[in-house]
């Protein structure tokens, strides 16, 4: 292919990229974990969780405007990057570097859930251009053309592309340090062996789970170079170089006290088969969305793509390991290190990491090589096939820009306001797993009462505490699409059943459930 041709074929690849991860970007709610960015990157992570705190100590707990939560998701010119990071070390349980990111960008583009996204989106568009550079650098120069065009339609990456977290910006960080790291191999420069330092410790800084990306790559090195110490010293080097620049925010950690448990919603989760299962829905998720709720069709879909990925893959594969055996091996080592981490993880936990779907982005950056390679073999055998392939995979990416995924508060939200507008006063209780209630209530009229409760007892005190001034109260439950019993505590299927208010109705959008009541007519 001429210069002309590839540079030509290259700005197609991340025109097409970019139209599909701009896609209704801003169009859908943001939910409950883009609000985590919001609240965190503005720098008002150690305040809120007193203030949240607060709620779960006081009898009954206070009644506040939807205004007051509200606040917490501004961007704040008075914060600084400090509380930020503060934030981080007391209020979540992530590294701090994208959110670092956030605050600068979200006081240049503002904090609308286009202005956030479009930082992921960026991150994506670079990831497309950064799947050509590795891809060549690990097989050749055609076949990292597919390994591009496979990153910018594929609806999985396209979907993190979408999405104010920091899942878009690991893929590029990954690619990049994937190709820095052969590119080391290869010519054994100081300059790319000090920029492959940065980028793994600038990853687990984005994320602790990037730590498995860095060991797939020092597992790949001691087993491919053991018989060349001077290289595989050379990488020791690199590699603990990257562990040292950690060294500054490990000990902040520690001095404050690591709580794993502070995302209580991923564990409590046993069954090995149930963790089975999840290996193959994580694949189907490399290809497709899923575009039906029907568990008997969805099971049909889900059968229909293993199937169909197992004809086009299995020859592939075996091409790509005659062929490049080494680099067949690299990419096995970049996709299976990450899943089996996290499988060891569920299983030791009880955890639910392999069934959410984001967490898979660590072996993504594995699976993108053997995917081009996949998609060349099938193109310069079954060209309609491929056609038919890529295309089915395109309309699935259009798709994904349309799908709501997670508890999105914006439609209830508007209910909310439709119904509570006939009333003087209106009030909205929310059991309060994993601070839903800044996601409420961001959407909410800034005059509707918001009320977090924590158990039974407390729903009951603010049913009675509001009693003799509200006419309309809303009970409102967040959910988690990777398995509802995650987040449904016994207490988030009470009813309140005292006197002064009688149930009117229900209704259930985006993985959020209300219950409207009104105040009894005697």
């Amino acid at each position: 292919m001429s210069k002309n041709k590839l540079i030509f074929l290259l700005f197609f690849l991340l025109l097409c990229g970019s139209l599909l991860r701009g896609n209704h970007l801003s169009g859908r709610s943001l939910w409950t974990d883009e609000f985590f960015t919001l609240f965190l990157g503005s720098g008002h992570g150690r305040e809120m969780k007193p203030f949240l705190d607060s709620f779960a100590l006081r009898k009954p707990p206070p009644v506040i405007k939807a205004q007051a939560f509200k606040a917490f998701l501004k961007n704040d010119r008075q914060k600084g990057i400090r509380d930020v990071t503060e934030g981080m070390l007391y209020a979540d349980t992530h590294p701090p570097f994208y959110f670092w990111l956030m605050y600068f960008w979200m006081r240049l583009f503002g904090d609308g859930a286009g202005a956030i996204r479009s930082f992921s989106l960026i991150c994506g568009v670079l990831a497309i251009f950064m799947a050509y550079k590795a891809g060549k650098h690990l097989l050749d120069s055609r076949t990292a053309c597919f390994c591009a065009l496979y990153v910018a339609i594929c609806a999985f990456a396209v979907r993190y592309s979408q999405e104010a977290r920091a899942y878009s910006l690991i893929m590029l960080i990954g690619l990049t340090s994937l190709f820095l790291s052969l590119r080391f191999e290869k010519d054994r420069g100081i300059l790319d062996g000090l920029l492959f330092m940065l980028i793994n410790a600038i990853g687990i800084y984005t994320h602790y789970f990037y730590i498995f990306i860095a060991f797939a790559q020092f597992l790949y090195y001691t087993i491919m170079h053991r018989k060349n110490s001077a290289l595989l010293t050379r990488f020791y080097i690199f590699f603990l170089g990257s562990i040292f620049l950690l060294l500054p925010w490990v000990l902040a950690v520690a001095q404050r006290g690591y709580n794993y448990y502070l995302a209580e919603w991923i564990f409590g989760y046993p069954g090995l088969i149930n963790k089975a299962s999840s290996f193959f829905l994580g694949l189907i998720g490399y290809i497709t969305v899923l575009p039906v709720s029907n568990k008997t069709i969805s099971a049909l879909f889900n059968t229909a793509i293993i199937l169909l990925f197992v004809w086009m893959a299995a020859p592939a594969i075996k091409d790509m390991f005659i062929r490049y055996r080494r680099q067949c091996l690299f990419c096995l080592i970049l996709f299976f290190l990450p899943v089996t981490g996290m499988l060891f993880i569920d299983i030791l936990q009880c955890g639910a990491l392999l069934r959410q779907e984001r967490f898979w982005v660590f072996s993504f950056i594995g699976f993108i090589p053997i995917m081009g390679y996949i998609l060349r073999y099938i193109y310069d055998r079954k060209r309609m096939i491929f056609y038919s392939f890529i295309s089915f995979m395109a309309i699935s990416s259009l798709w994904a820009g349309r799908m709501q995924f997670g508890p999105a508060p914006a439609a209830v939200s508007e209910w909310i306001n439709r119904e509570a507008s006939s009333a003087n006063k209106s009030a909205v209780i929310i059991y309060n797993i994993r601070s839903a209630v800044f996601a409420q209530a961001y959407y909410l009229d800034d005059d509707i009462y918001l009320a977090p409760v924590a158990d039974k007892q407390q729903l009951e005190e603010v049913f009675q505490e509001l009693g003799s001034s509200t006419q309309k109260i809303f009970l409102v439950r967040h959910y988690h699409r990777t398995d509802n019993s995650l987040m449904t505590q016994p207490f988030m299927q009470a009813e309140y059943s005292g006197r002064g208010f009688c149930h009117k109705k229900d209704m259930k959008r985006d993985d959020i459930g209300i219950s409207e009541y009104v105040k009894c007519v005697l």
